[in-house]
């Protein structure tokens, strides 16, 4: 495919997308026919295995809001005049502004408008953000083909640091969190009290915990082997959560496999490869 083609594709793909927007805003029902089929895509994923997006589902409808605006900065760099590595800010100005038109759709003929407008907008922002990591890190790439000698010193030894506590995690008898978790469920109370949104509960935690847990892997991958093998962070983090998950499902009775932490871990291993390629595309560009 030309440049000239995927130019016109994309092009097509966000004209396609204001015409949805536009048609949610003016056409009365839309938005709730928009959620009603969310919902659906929401069961048809948990109908693929055991534990497949078993959290809330405010929080698997916030996940999907946040995967389709991840696209938005990549989109945008390659039609629009900002896409020059430094028109980067203006790239996020128009993506959070398009977030905010979509919440505003959602929210104009829903019953509480004020609280449809938050989660659809907090988790399209959530999306703009890690789309912006995306946008930087394709960006960063071709100088960050290669890892320094310094890098791969440092990655070494947080590696095996960080290896360490992974099996120490993974093979516990007991679930990690059992000791605070009646705190947590305090604490997230308290935040939902004080306007936090209502997928915000003890599984969305949980999950971002996960995701959080697994993203050095990708990190010390790609600071080890180099961006160009950012493929290798990903997919070793993809088998590796697979293999924890099948250790507790046959030898830690006390402990509950689920397909959610193999996709939240690998979510967090590319979030790791991300942040990698773009520390080290800086840290040649210095």
């Amino acid at each position: 495919m030309t440049t000239a083609q995927r130019t016109s594709a994309v092009r097509i793909v966000l004209w396609a997308a204001v015409g949805l927007l536009v048609a949610v805003l003016l056409v009365p029902g839309s938005s709730a026919a928009l959620l009603v089929a969310l919902g659906r895509a929401v069961a048809a994923l948990r109908a693929l295995g055991h534990g497949t997006l078993a959290v809330d589902p405010g929080f698997a409808l916030a996940m999907i809001v946040s995967a389709v605006t991840i696209p938005l900065p990549v989109l945008l760099r390659v039609v629009g005049r900002a896409s020059r590595p430094d028109g980067a800010r203006q790239r996020a100005v128009v993506a959070c502004l398009v977030v905010l038109l979509l919440a505003a759709a959602t929210a104009v003929h829903a019953v509480d408008q004020w609280d449809r407008f938050r989660d659809v907008a907090l988790a399209g922002l959530v999306g703009v953000a890690i789309g912006m990591l995306v946008d930087a890190a394709v960006l960063a790439q071709e100088r960050a083909a290669r890892a320094s000698v310094r890098s791969r010193r440092v990655a070494w030894t947080l590696a095996g640091v960080y290896g360490v506590v992974v099996v120490l995690v993974a093979t516990s008898g007991s679930p990690v969190d059992g000791g605070i978790h009646p705190w947590l469920v305090r604490a997230i109370a308290a935040v939902q009290r004080l306007g936090a949104p209502g997928w915000l509960g003890y599984s969305a935690v949980e999950f971002t915990a996960n995701i959080l847990f697994f993203a050095p892997f990708g990190l010390f991958a790609v600071l080890l082997l180099g961006a160009r093998r950012w493929w290798v962070g990903m997919l070793g983090g993809f088998l590796v959560s697979c293999a924890i998950e099948t250790v507790q499902a046959l030898f830690l009775p006390a402990r509950f496999a689920s397909v959610d932490d193999v996709i939240a871990n690998s979510a967090g291993a590319v979030l790791g490869v991300l942040v990698g390629i773009v520390g080290l595309g800086r840290a040649r560009q210095r």
